[in-house]
Order: C-alpha cells, then structure tokens, then sequence
C-alpha cells in the first residue's frame, strides 16, 4: 500500500494539467492549500490520511467540467473522472470509495444545522479544508478573481444585504460583497471539527471587518 505522498506524487502531472489554466479561484493552489490544511487537520483530528490526502487533491474535479461544459456541475457528476485519476494507486478498494464519498460530498452546507450527510471524519476534513480556504484573506481574493472573471459587480447597493438560503451552484448573489455576506462569514457555523473551528473564527473576523469598512467608504461615513 502506499503512502498520501507516494498518492499526490503519481497525481500531480495528471492533475497540474487539469488546472494549470483555471481562471475560476479553484486552481492547483487552491488544491495545494486544501491539501495542506487537510493534513494538518488530520494530525488534530485523526482518519485515514491518505483518503483525506488524495480526496483534498482531487476534490474540485467538477470545476474543469464545469468550466468545459459551462453549466454547474455537481461533485456528483465528477466521480467518474475522479475514479478514473484514481485506478492506479495502491490503495484498497475500500479506500477509493471513501475518496469518492468524501468528495461526493465535500459541497454541502448546513450553517449550523445538523442535517449533513457527512459522519466519518475524513468527509468531514475535506469539508473543512475546503471551507478554510475560501474564508481569510486568501478566501478574499478568490472570492474577487472569480467575480472579476465572471464579471460581477463589487457591490450593488439597491440589493439589500440578507442572507439567504445557500445552494452552490445557484449564483444567487448580486455582488461580491453580497457573496461574502450571504455564504462566506456563514462558513465558521459549517466547520465540522474542533481545530477548524479555532482557524475559521479569525478568519471570518476578517472578512466582517472588510465588509464593514468597506461599507463605510462606500457610503462616505467616516467617524
């Protein structure tokens, strides 16, 4: 069997060539960065490293589809191309499942309600990685690179600010600032593990301060 490491070292070609021209904030960095805060996490939090390891690196297959096919496509869809990239570790069968599992999943959102399809803990640290590195200031300027692309607007202030309902995919918000405000600031009630929690709270400290101050000197208060 082999190790996490031996994993992403038979990955990375295969996967650098997928996303070496992704525009949408979703490219190998990303993908490096949720790797790391996948193992770091596992180091806290225990499960299976090398599922949570090789789940991280792959886990954002969907978004090249997407990006070919130019409609949302769910994790769900993915599997196959997932499966595919997977075959040739050497790794258990029971493991491969579990990869495909963790990132089946690794896109729902409870904000706090219990209602989440996650039990294991390996699902549920993809998750979290994933959310870590969307929130922050790295979150931030994904957050702006992929609005810039898509070009929309910074902020539309006729759209009141209320958070509603989340689904991804649903590209329900009017502006940047009404994506942070609706899905990102939410992200610490959505952390599944202790030591995520400890990250995300500084990190969606942050956020609501950008938005507070950038309200400010949108609408001139200067006190």
């Amino acid at each position: 069997m082999e190790d996490y490491q031996k994993c992403i070292e038979k990955l990375k070609e295969k996967v650098y060539n997928l996303f070496c021209n992704d525009t949408s904030g979703h490219n190998i960095d990303h993908l490096e960065r949720v790797l790391n805060y996948a193992i770091y996490l596992q180091s806290k939090e225990g499960g299976d490293l090398v599922v949570i390891a090789v789940s991280a690196f792959v886990h954002d297959i969907h978004r090249i589809l997407q990006t070919k096919q130019g409609r949302y496509v769910s994790p769900k869809e993915s599997l196959p191309f997932v499966e595919e990239l997977i075959k040739d570790l050497n790794i258990s069968n029971e493991q491969k499942t579990h990869i495909l599992f963790a990132v089946e999943h690794h896109e729902e959102y409870k904000f706090g309600k219990e209602n989440c399809a996650v039990k294991d803990i390996e699902s549920k640290i993809l998750q979290d990685a994933d959310n870590l590195d969307a929130i922050g200031a790295m979150g931030l300027v994904r957050a702006l690179k992929y609005d810039f692309n898509c070009k929309k607007p910074i902020f539309v202030p006729e759209t009141p600010l209320t958070q509603t309902e989340y689904a991804e995919g649903s590209n329900i918000d009017a502006s940047t600032i009404h994506h942070i405000y609706n899905k990102l600031i939410r992200l610490d009630k959505n952390m599944n593990t202790k030591s995520a929690k400890a990250l995300a709270k500084r990190k969606v400290n942050f956020l609501k301060s950008f938005i507070d101050l950038y309200l400010q000197e949108f609408y001139g208060k200067f006190d």
